[in-house]
């Protein structure tokens, strides 16, 4: 899935659901059980290590509550994930990213939506 972003600014913030873009949407009744990981989609990895070598931001984001903050942190490292922060407990409604224009009128933001437990690993920017 490639998109035509600016290449002059190759430094990304991105902001990455968890449930159902990085691994697999679970039972939410079972993601604070003992033990319990969920299973990484193929090549959602490999592509956050590869924007995490390039550079970019990663922020992590879910709908899931702040008191499962310490379950979800243990998972993404038990899964080998790497980001900068983790937000958590946004919802599970649309949301919505609101970003001003460069000042020479380029957009600054853009959106990919896979299909759920497709993963992000065509992702190019």
């Amino acid at each position: 899935m490639e998109h035509n972003i600016d290449q002059a600014t190759k430094i990304y913030t991105i902001f990455c659901d968890l449930d159902g873009t990085i691994w697999e949407q679970g039972d939410p009744s079972e993601l604070a059980k003992p033990g319990y990981q969920p299973k990484m989609i193929h090549g959602s990895l490999d592509k956050i290590r590869e924007w995490d070598s390039k550079g970019y931001r990663i922020i992590l984001t879910t709908g899931r509550k702040e008191s499962l903050r310490e379950v979800t942190a243990k998972q993404l490292s038990y899964a080998g994930v790497v980001y900068d922060q983790l937000v958590m407990g946004i919802g599970g409604g649309s949301r919505v990213l609101i970003n001003d224009l460069r000042s020479n009128g380029d957009r600054s933001a853009f959106v990919f939506q896979p299909e759920r437990n497709q993963g992000i690993a065509e992702i190019d920017l």
